[in-house]
């Protein structure tokens, strides 16, 4: 980031307009730098469950984490209510246990990030490489 002011200069020196410059000379240097501000920030709004837990009040704006923290909730319910020994509700709860629902869900919230990273990767790796503390 610190050659920025000068190759700046000798692109205006050049001829090259702002826009040119932003786009040819300021942007390629900095692309790292936001990609890896750009997978934190969604990494931050993917995990948002305490948002929604506070804030929302209408079910179709639910985040998909505190979905899958109401149907974890409903079945840890369902074999609470399967213990009390009810005949109906047993048959219910023999079809998934908590244990393998939250296993689904874990691996349902996790798969989008798994997908997307390594398109980011080299981008995120450089920019954490440009960010550490050189000695």
């Amino acid at each position: 980031m610190r050659p920025l002011p000068s190759l700046q200069e000798a692109a205006e020196m050049d001829g090259a307009g702002t826009l040119t410059v932003f786009t040819r000379i300021i942007l390629p240097m900095c692309t790292p730098i936001l990609a890896t501000v750009g997978i934190f920030s969604a990494v931050n709004q993917w995990n948002s469950f305490q948002d929604t837990l506070i804030y929302m009040t209408d079910s179709k704006l639910y985040s998909l984490q505190y979905l899958l923290y109401t149907y974890i909730n409903q079945a840890s319910a369902l074999a609470n209510a399967a213990k009390a020994n009810s005949a109906n509700v047993a048959a219910l709860a023999s079809a998934a246990t908590p244990t393998s629902i939250r296993m689904t869900v874990s691996v349902i919230v996790v798969l989008p990030i798994m997908f997307t990273y390594p398109f980011f990767q080299r981008f995120f790796v450089k920019g954490m490489m440009l960010g550490a503390v050189k000695g």
